[in-house]
């Protein structure tokens, strides 16, 4: 019996351990419990991905059950890396566990389908499409939780010092985010010349990818006005949603070519 399913759920179990400790006191030991237990559910996580890899042939990324799958194990290394790096802002870790929660319990009930490879799936650059896509994915949930744990912030009376940091932090990860989703656009673009021979059709899938790439320039840009800066981590929180929909909405209702891989 193939132990990939089972180190899944175990995986899962780790998780949760982890997401549940976010919300106590936070103190030294509490942190190190919440990188060890979160550390270990993604490296049972690696393994069972391993195993599916090697068992069908391809990467977690062609029916709804590999990509969350595979998003699951990206957001939460993205999280425990900023928890190690960032400690001054662990606080933040509770307001992006839920949106980590929902991802995994949604993959848990999600029938783990085997899919192959289409031919024009068949590329060096689907890869360059797909990890630049989970590093922009990724660094849009940390401005995410860093812009709510502002919003949460601000309305207490000693919150003058560290609004500021948490926005800076917030539009430095933005920005970065910008960064690899334009670079996620441009290795779909060739992806899709080699695929289907043109590098953009305006279908539903690359429509909503572009007015998710529009909303982040358009925050960034709004960011440089003061006058604005109130309505940021809104703005923020709506390219979030933007993007959410984007990944694991748009791509299984639509007839797009990317309908291929479901």
């Amino acid at each position: 019996m193939s132990i990939e399913q089972p180190l899944l759920f175990i995986a899962c179990f780790f998780y949760t351990f982890s997401f549940i400790l976010n919300y106590l006191k936070q103190n030294q030991y509490t942190h190190n419990i919440i990188i060890l237990s979160g550390t270990l559910g993604l490296l049972c996580h690696t393994v069972s991905l391993s195993i599916r890899w090697v068992r069908v042939g391809h990467g977690p990324f062609i029916n709804l059950y590999e990509i969350l799958s595979s998003n699951v194990w990206s957001l939460m290394l993205c999280f425990l890396l900023f928890m190690i790096l960032s400690k001054q802002n662990k606080q933040m870790g509770r307001y992006i566990v839920p949106i980590l929660a929902l991802l995994m319990i949604w993959l848990l009930i999600t029938p783990a389908k085997d899919t192959y490879l289409p031919p024009t799936y068949n590329t060096i650059w689907l890869y360059f499409h797909v990890f630049s896509g989970k590093f922009f994915l990724g660094l849009l949930l940390l401005a995410t939780g860093m812009a709510i744990f502002e919003l949460m912030t601000s309305k207490s009376s000693d919150s003058s010092s560290s609004i500021p940091a948490a926005r800076f932090l917030s539009y430095q990860l933005l920005a970065f985010a910008f960064c690899f989703e334009s670079l996620m656009l441009f290795f779909g673009a060739i992806w899709a010349q080699d695929a289907w021979g043109r590098y953009w059709s305006w279908d539903p899938l690359e429509t909503w990818a572009f007015l998710t790439w529009l909303s982040l320039a358009f925050v960034l840009h709004l960011k440089t006005n003061s006058s604005y800066q109130n309505i940021y981590p809104v703005l923020v929180l709506g390219c979030f949603i933007l993007a959410f929909l984007t990944f694991f909405g748009v791509p299984f209702i639509s007839t797009a070519p990317h309908k291929g891989m479901i």
